[in-house]
């Protein structure tokens, strides 16, 4: 059978979504990272949207998340997902062996490197690259290069993982991984629904209450809105409505956003006296699903001294960071195989043949 080299592929591994880019295709896929599988046989049913919907409807179905703290948890999961979305989006080269490329956390460990290594090229990988989050949502919004010295500084807060780095001439100064992130804030809000409204909430329904009318306290001029949650009563296991204002939410999201911040603020203390003098003129970039949420721009600049601002809001900048390496990654001449991950520096594995 024959294997087609198939179009250059760019896929950022999030743990709520999974993104990917198609070369001269743009950004084709942002899809939940689930799998459905069945209980009984143990077959993957359903993956991303269709396998969201089949939450909690289903008993026979259980959900997998391969992506975890930003890596693959589950060798094979990841695999099966990955091969199914780039054969999905290859359209009708079902053999293609792309060029891949990978964003992963700066803060990637070398068990986590070697599985989601494994499941790349299992699923078809050519070539692979993995590139920090941080660099990719960088070059995806236009902030840096290689031959650029100016320092900028980007926090990716996405739903597991706050991943902060410091950044010039294309590389990483400094970084800091910190797992906390929005799957957080929605885990405050069920915590304090349960304790002060004896009502059980699904994370997806914390979730929608966190969009609609989460901020960041104080809220000082915002009005305060509320929206409406269901749940089951704890007492009587029967449904139940309540209300939940901004008030509410900012209560129960309080400390996991103080957690986010402090992330912040630790992902650059490591830089030297010379980068930290251009840190106030430069300030924090937020990128990530949860840098949208209302004040926490104001809450950055009185805890840190920082100013912030939110650079990409469609949550795609890491995406299309990576399609972007994809097109210098062909006049780079790869290391060995076996080379050690860096988390400072693009890491790229070489062609297979099999």
């Amino acid at each position: 059978m024959w294997d087609f080299a198939g179009r250059d592929t760019a896929i950022d591994m999030g743990s709520a979504t999974v993104r990917m880019h198609l070369k001269d295709r743009g950004v084709v896929c942002r899809e939940p990272s689930l799998l459905a599988r069945c209980r009984r046989t143990g077959r993957i049913l359903a993956l991303g949207g269709p396998a969201q919907a089949m939450a909690g409807r289903n008993p026979d179905v259980t959900l997998v998340r391969p992506v975890r703290e930003g890596a693959p948890t589950e060798t094979d999961a990841a695999e099966y997902m990955m091969r199914a979305l780039v054969r999905r989006h290859q359209k009708r080269h079902y053999t293609a062996r792309p060029r891949l490329v990978v964003t992963v956390p700066s803060g990637l460990t070398s068990v986590h490197y070697r599985a989601l290594r494994f499941s790349a090229y299992q699923a078809g990988a050519r070539r692979l690259t993995l590139v920090p989050t941080p660099i990719a949502a960088a070059i995806g919004m236009g902030m840096t290069s290689s031959l650029r010295s100016e320092i900028t500084v980007v926090a990716d807060i996405g739903s597991d993982v706050t991943d902060v780095g410091v950044i010039a001439f294309g590389g990483l100064v400094t970084s800091r991984t910190t797992l906390v992130g929005g799957s957080a804030l929605d885990r405050a809000i069920v915590d304090l629904v349960r304790s002060e409204h004896h009502v059980a909430l699904s994370r997806s329904a914390a979730e929608a209450a966190k969009l609609e009318v989460g901020a960041v306290p104080p809220l000082g001029r915002r009005p305060v809105r509320q929206t409406v949650v269901h749940g089951r009563d704890i007492a009587s296991g029967m449904p139940r409505s309540l209300v939940l204002t901004t008030v509410d939410v900012g209560r129960a999201i309080a400390g996991p956003v103080a957690e986010i911040v402090d992330a912040i603020g630790a992902g650059v203390t490591g830089c030297s006296p010379e980068i930290s003098g251009d840190l106030l003129s430069v300030g924090v970039t937020l990128t990530g699903g949860c840098s949208r949420l209302p004040g926490l721009e104001r809450l950055i600049r009185d805890r840190t001294g920082l100013a912030a601002r939110i650079g990409d809001d469609t949550g795609d900048a890491a995406v299309l960071g990576a399609g972007e390496v994809l097109r210098s990654a062909r006049s780079q001449e790869p290391p060995t195989r076996d080379s050690a991950p860096n988390p400072h520096l693009m890491t790229t594995l070489p062609d297979l043949d099999y």
